[in-house]
């Protein structure tokens, strides 16, 4: 199957329109994958507004997009229908009591499941340059500075290796947000990735997910408050300022809180979004130009010049994982699409945001590479030349980090709120502001610390991405993808890509993570 027609495949096929993914059945009526919990919902429904599931009060958990076509329920390959199934569950009097008290214990827990799900929806108001700024706020970050670091270990060939991180991204993207919507249009929006997991393999599939999927959001923000920290203390010293690096970060940490208290909804960060994008362009259009102007051969005159390799194999797993890394922001895309006016145009989003990365990356990193070769360091700026360039492009970082920072946690705290129901409408507006604020700042306190005792910001950088990047980024969409709908759902050679995603997440991760924590152990022993 040539490549642009999978790339055609894969835009059409989004997660708010999952009647033309191969849902439909006999009359084109769309198939739930579980019948049991759609009839417990219709149950819920009908027994009263226990949690508002009509939307007349918390909200409609089962409100569809204004994109989607509303549909009919179950009919076709050997499914029941929905009022079929009820009507004979109503009429059958011959369970036993043994059948009966397992029946409604699992009436309780499905019940359960679908109560911690239903609160306010998000509003969607943002539009296609507000998401695409997001989400690429979140990807373009700081791991743009590692990627001429990542060439120096792979060689040449981290150009192609870029390529594909991009397009896996994207295809990963496009797979989490129809992971949300796999009951289909008449059943409820997921909200987050624990709630994939948990909807795939149970409890201890969320747990799972859970447990990378905050991971991820907390050892990015670490990393961020640690680069920071270390770019002000470089910028102040030249100044006679003495306070240590660990004091700025905790000023970085501070600075930090303050958005984080007031933002409340993924849509309010917009503004930030945008300044965040900017500052990043900033820097990738410094760090090339001084790359080219003041190579490695020009500042060392009299040394030998830097090596190139084509390619370098015992490099590839790790800088995959740092690459890899550069391209995720995955644990945002449930909230991003959330607060999208129009949803369909998702995957748009997100390829546009995998190129517009792509791009940048592969242009700072092959000029950091050509100027320093295996000489340059991570993050890229240790490497330019001091001077009125590279102060600029340390502020724009910095001030890029900063702002990025509220936007990852932000993707946490929602769902702690969603899970815990730390709502207005349960709480009152007064009790809801001020837990939210108290839980809010233990958090960063918790970031913070952390981020002073593990101050080794490339090999910190490359265990947090091997461990929880890796899995959010390419494991768990595509296995929580096809339990969720099935292997038969795709074609054969969309299923080879799957295996070959899998693989690629399974190798960085596991070679990633062992290199990383060799490195740290080194480094600490060094400091000690």
């Amino acid at each position: 199957m040539p490549v642009p027609t999978f790339l055609r495949r894969v835009l059409n096929r989004s997660g708010s329109d999952p009647a033309e993914d191969g849902l439909a059945t006999n009359n084109g009526r769309v198939m739930t994958p579980i019948a049991e919990e759609a009839a417990v919902a219709a149950e819920i429904r009908a027994a009263g507004p226990v949690v508002a599931l009509d939307g007349t009060n918390q909200g409609n958990i089962y409100e569809v997009p204004s994109d989607f076509t509303e549909t009919s329920s179950l009919d076709g390959s050997g499914k029941i229908p929905i009022e079929e199934e009820l009507q004979r569950t109503s009429d059958s009097d011959c369970l036993d009591e043994k059948d009966a008290v397992q029946d409604e214990t699992m009436l309780e827990s499905q019940a359960e499941q679908v109560i911690q799900v239903a609160d306010p929806p998000q509003p969607r108001n943002a539009g296609f340059i507000r998401s695409f700024s997001n989400v690429v706020c979140i990807i373009i970050g700081t791991g743009c500075l590692q990627i001429p670091y990542a060439f120096a270990k792979t060689g040449w060939i981290g150009v192609l290796i870029v390529v594909m991180s991009g397009f896996i991204g994207g295809y990963t993207g496009i797979l989490t947000i129809r992971c949300l919507y796999y009951q289909g249009p008449t059943g409820h929006r997921l909200h987050s990735f624990p709630q994939i997991g948990r909807a795939a393999f149970g409890r201890w599939g969320q747990y799972a997910t859970q447990f990378f999927n905050y991971l991820y959001s907390l050892g990015t923000t670490c990393l961020y408050i640690i680069l920071s920290g270390q770019f002000i203390f470089q910028l102040v010293s030249t100044l006679g300022v003495t306070l240590s690096q660990k004091v700025w970060m905790v000023l970085v940490a501070i600075v930090m809180w303050l958005p984080v208290a007031i933002l409340k909804e993924m849509s309010e960060a917009a503004v930030m979004a945008v300044f965040g994008l900017l500052a990043s362009i900033v820097v990738i259009i410094v760090a090339t130009v001084m790359s080219i102007l003041q190579p490695y051969t020009v500042m060392h005159p009299d040394q030998p010049a830097p090596g190139h390799d084509v390619a370098i194999g015992i490099g590839v797993p790790v800088a995959l994982s740092s690459i890899v890394f550069s391209f995720a922001g995955s644990v945002v895309y449930p909230h991003v699409e959330a607060s999208m006016r129009k949803p369909k145009q998702w995957p748009m989003v997100i390829f546009a945001a995998m190129i517009f990365c792509a791009a940048c990356y592969l242009l700072i990193g092959v000029a950091g590479y050509w100027a320093y070769g295996d000489q340059v360091v991570s993050p890229v700026l240790d490497s330019i030349p001091t001077g009125a360039p590279a102060t600029v492009a340390k502020i724009m970082i910095t001030a890029h980090v900063i702002i990025a920072a509220p936007i990852m946690l932000l993707s946490f705290y929602l769902e702690i709120e969603q899970q815990w129901q730390i709502t207005p409408q349960r709480l009152g507006k007064k009790r809801e502001f001020i837990i939210r604020l108290v839980y809010r700042s233990i958090v960063v306190a918790i970031v913070c610390g952390v981020s002073l005792a593990i101050p080794y910001f490339s090999d910190f950088l490359s265990l947090i991405s091997s461990i929880a990047c890796v899995t959010m980024y390419a494991i768990i969409p595509v296995v929580c993808y096809l339990k969720l709908y099935g292997h038969r759902i795709a074609p054969w050679y969309e299923k080879i890509w799957m295996v070959f995603v899998l693989a690629v997440g399974a190798v960085a991760c596991i070679w990633g993570s062992i290199d990383a924590i060799k490195n740290l152990i080194k480094d600490a022993k060094g400091a000690a």
